[in-house]
């Protein structure tokens, strides 16, 4: 396991999402997984970063070439309670227009919901990643139907740790992980 060979620092065990990304940004991890809006702030000229220009985004792996990443994100609705619908309805649709997810996505570097924008050569200059997550979206699959999401990210966490830290081997650990989620998906 790589902790055991010192090519994680210890506290990237316990770190969560922004902390891995501060531990990357500072160039105290050599890969993290990224979320989209982590590549404008790693990728920053105005000197917090120290790997600013020095790192790429490729897919996540898979067992025989590159995995396959979960779909999910954030979703806009209206209250059937809402006293303005209309105005809401036309508010989601400002939010969801190519004018305003462009700019989301220079301001912010979160994925677009326009697929024109993945293409686009002036995002695409300044955001190199678009087409590798363009591609893990039109691959992308469902995350799985969980009971008790809470439940499955506590025994990921926990079967992971054991691993990275040694406690236990990691075939041990991927069976135990494999035992705890049984009862918590739906088939």
């Amino acid at each position: 396991m790589g902790a055991k060979k010192d090519h994680m620092p210890k506290e990237a065990v316990t770190l969560d999402t922004e902390g891995g990304r501060r531990y990357f940004q500072s160039g105290k991890l050599i890969f993290q997984r990224q979320w989209p809006y982590q590549y404008g702030l790693a990728d920053s000229g105005d000197g917090s970063s120290k790997v600013a220009g020095k790192f790429a985004v490729a897919p996540l792996p898979g067992p025989n070439g590159p995995g396959v990443a979960n779909l999910g994100g954030h979703n806009l609705a209206i209250s059937a309670f809402a006293k303005n619908k209309a105005t809401s309805l036309d508010f989601i649709r400002y939010l969801t227009g190519e004018q305003a997810q462009r700019a989301n996505l220079l301001a912010t570097s979160q994925a677009p919901t326009v697929a024109a924008l993945y293409d686009d050569p002036e995002m695409v200059k300044k955001f190199p990643y678009l087409p590798v997550l363009k591609q893990a979206i039109a691959n992308a699959k469902p995350r799985p139907v969980a009971v008790k999401y809470g439940d499955v990210t506590a025994a990921v966490q926990g079967e992971m740790y054991d691993a990275v830290t040694g406690k236990k081997p990691a075939d041990q650990a991927l069976s135990d992980l494999q035992s705890k989620l049984q009862p918590l998906t739906a088939q």
